[in-house]
């Protein structure tokens, strides 16, 4: 579980913002590139819909996560690539839904294209395991 850190005189306006966020001592990281929406073929998803496109982005980080014997209650940082700024508040309407009230440490820039042109998110995430969990396969 993430170890949530916000220093009372740092403010974000922001509801459900987190500062910072602590790894316990000896954990293993896992390193997650960035996932866009696709289906099951590979194709682009959800086209000009940010609330499906996150979704659908958090679905597939959750499953990457799972195959390293990870959850998202485990990711301590996540950074979100979006095409619009001004789909922040429906983008992060779906993270809560997802992360709740203590999401993990984030970021989230404005980019001005992502690999495909009917992406209109990507996030990228590291998170942290114990060090004695069992590792998956």
């Amino acid at each position: 579980m993430r170890d949530v850190i916000n220093a009372p005189t740092y403010v974000v306006p922001v509801e459900g913002f987190t500062q910072a966020v602590r790894a316990p001592a000896g954990s293993q990281l896992i390193f997650v590139s960035g996932v866009t929406a696709r289906d099951e073929r590979g194709n682009v998803a959800d086209l000009g819909d940010i609330a499906g496109q996150t979704r659908r982005v958090l679905r597939g980080l959750t499953t990457i996560l799972a195959e390293a014997g990870a959850s998202l209650d485990d990711v301590v940082k996540m950074t979100t690539y979006m095409r619009n700024m001004e789909d922040h508040a429906a983008m992060h309407a779906v993270r809560r839904e997802f992360f709740g009230d203590h999401p993990p440490a984030s970021s989230t820039v404005e980019v001005s294209r992502l690999y495909h042109p009917d992406q209109l998110i990507e996030i990228d995430a590291i998170a942290a395991i114990p060090g004695d969990r069992d590792e998956p396969r």
